[in-house]
């Protein structure tokens, strides 16, 4: 099968989670033979060492030589951990979050970002701001949100939902997933339509992987509309140690204070979330 990821792009803002999330980029980087690059925006308004002081826009470059520092001793500092003939680069600019993930995904040609699961007392409040949602559709890229007791040699347990169409995008990746890892893939649709619907894409979904052959595939069917919740709660079930998910209504979690929140779940998981546009 082709390869499907073969540049990682890594946010980092020098909070609590920067070492494990660097770790485990690596590890996967390794797993599928992926180059990194490491991305630390300066957000103009920001004091570098006080993520809850302000201060005049000006100021800003002033740090700039302090930060491009930092990030290219974090290279230096990981890339020995790479395997032979795989590179990991950095580069440090003043700007916007999302502003700057956007170009930087599309002019450098990045295939997967990674991105700490959103911890908000460790979490810096510009990386928290980051909408996974949007940037994966703007961008049409992959993003994988990872957790602490992610390990890219254990995505044995690989959850779809399969709902109102058939995501040929979301099974390629499975596929390509699970054919490096050995995996399995649970396809899940909900019992709550007509074969018309959900039942009937399910089965499109497994008929389609099935010919693919030499692939591990497990079929489920739940009874609860909400899409987001019913994933999370089967992929808990099962065991999973990812879930691959569209953007949109298909992450959002329920009720109207989510809604009015814009909570998804990357934001909720324990169960690393690999969001993919379709």
């Amino acid at each position: 099968m082709q390869k499907m990821f073969t540049k990682i792009l890594l946010p980092v803002s020098f909070d609590r989670n920067i070492r494990w999330s660097v770790d485990k980029t690596i590890q996967l980087a390794n797993k599928f033979g992926c180059d990194i690059l490491l991305l630390h925006v300066q957000v103009p308004s920001s004091i570098p060492f006080l993520s809850n002081t302000f201060f005049s826009d000006p100021l800003a470059g002033y740090y700039k030589e302090d930060w491009e520092k930092k990030v290219k001793e974090l290279e230096l500092h990981y890339r020995s951990k790479l395997n032979e003939g795989l590179l990991l680069s950095s580069i440090s600019l003043i700007g916007y979050w999302p502003v700057v993930l956007k170009d930087i995904i599309i002019t450098k040609h990045i295939d997967l970002v990674v991105i700490p699961g959103n911890n908000r007392r460790f979490s810096s409040a510009e990386m928290q701001r980051i909408n996974i949602n949007k940037l994966s559709q703007q961008t049409n890229c992959p993003i994988m949100t990872i957790t602490r007791n992610f390990n890219a040699n254990q995505l044995q347990k690989i959850v779809v939902p399969v709902h109102d169409l058939l995501p040929v995008k979301k099974l390629t990746i499975a596929t390509y997933v699970s054919l490096e890892t050995n995996g399995c893939i649970y396809l899940m649709g909900g019992d709550h339509h007509t074969t018309a619907g959900d039942k009937g894409y399910l089965i499109k979904a497994y008929q389609l992987l099935n010919d693919l052959g030499k692939l591990n595939i497990q079929c489920a069917l739940r009874e609860n509309d909400d899409t987001a919740n019913s994933t999370l709660a089967y992929a808990k079930d099962v065991k999973a140690n990812l879930i691959i998910v569209n953007p949109g209504q298909e992450s959002r979690l329920r009720g109207w204070w989510n809604k009015l929140r814009g909570k998804y779940l990357n934001q909720e998981s324990d169960i690393p979330i690999l969001t993919v546009a379709f």
